[in-house]
């Protein structure tokens, strides 16, 4: 009897804790861990989209990448 007290108590206080933020807030950036709306922050998309075209820049610099075609 007092082991299902303790997990029904335990049960009220995690949807009580669930309550208070709401869904929006629960996410944390993929890459630095910060909480926020969203999975991955602006600044850590920004990061990601200028090495991105950093490395593509590099590529093309010493003449790789995709062939043309016509």
């Amino acid at each position: 009897m007092a082991k299902q007290n303790e997990k029904a108590q335990k049960n009220q206080e995690t949807e009580k804790a669930e309550k208070k933020r709401p869904f929006e807030l629960r996410h944390n950036c993929l890459i630095c861990g910060k909480p926020g709306p969203e999975t991955i922050c602006e600044h850590c998309k920004i990061v990601v989209q200028a090495e991105a075209v950093s490395q593509k820049r590099k590529i093309e610099k010493e003449g790789g990448g995709p062939p043309f075609k016509r």
